[in-house]
């Protein structure tokens, strides 16, 4: 008899489920700090526009310097930035260098 579960979570994806996870935790607590603060559009843009530009420097600069990793420009990595600024670039190079 076949299992029901069989297909539909391989153990290979698991690992990007809980990235993915972990990302929406991740905005939601950003989105309560940005309305939490004093100034909620400032912070709000000032760490967007810090996680944008630490992603462009990644992804120019990144491929030069020995140790740090060319991050690409897509959907996901611009989300990351962002969502959650500076922090979240520096954890995806951190992934990307130990993957």
């Amino acid at each position: 008899m076949q299992d029901i579960y069989t297909g539909i979570v391989s153990a290979s994806d698991i690992p990007e489920l809980i990235f993915y996870g972990a990302t929406a935790v991740f905005a939601v607590i950003m989105l309560i700090h940005y309305i939490r603060s004093e100034k909620p559009v400032r912070t709000a843009l000032c760490g967007m526009l810090s996680g944008t530009a630490a992603l462009l420097l990644l992804n120019y600069f990144g491929g030069d310097i020995s140790f740090l990793p060319e991050m690409p420009l897509n959907g996901f990595t611009a989300f990351i930035a962002l969502t959650l600024g500076v922090p979240g670039v520096a954890a995806m190079a951190v992934i990307s260098l130990i993957m």
